[in-house]
């Protein structure tokens, strides 16, 4: 492995070196770099690499106690919305119930129509 990479610099800077041996020559030189800085026993960060997730670390019951935390609020809230619910519905389930008043519909019978003479024409208006 460590062969290959100081194969890919000594092409990198080799005359009429390619694009793509350069930047194989460039990443060779990071990784090299990124290990070099590494310290025992943490996790080498490499240039590029996706960075780990933060709870990547935890264990089993750390994540356990988390999820807890973070539900225990929320269950309570709606413990007591239900709760607040049912008081609600009891006390008003002693209070008689509101009759609903009928909507009132006004009906209204239509003008009877106009009778003309037979024959005669009908009257026009002018405008004004």
């Amino acid at each position: 492995m460590m062969t290959e990479m100081i194969e890919a610099i000594r092409a990198a800077i080799a005359d009429g070196a390619t694009p793509e041996q350069k930047e194989l020559g460039a990443q060779a030189c990071r990784t090299i770099l990124a290990a070099l800085g590494a310290e025992r026993g943490k996790t080498m960060a490499m240039p590029g690499a996706p960075q780990p997730h933060p709870l990547a670390g935890i264990t089993a019951d750390q994540a356990l106690t988390l999820l807890i935390a973070r539900l225990t609020p929320i269950a309570e809230a709606k413990e007591a919305a239900v709760k607040e619910a049912a008081r609600t519905k009891e006390a008003s389930a002693g209070d008689p119930p509101h009759p609903q008043a009928a909507p009132q519909i006004a009906f209204v019978n239509p003008s009877p129509p106009l009778r003309r003479a037979p024959g005669a024409a009908p009257v026009r208006r002018r405008p004004r």
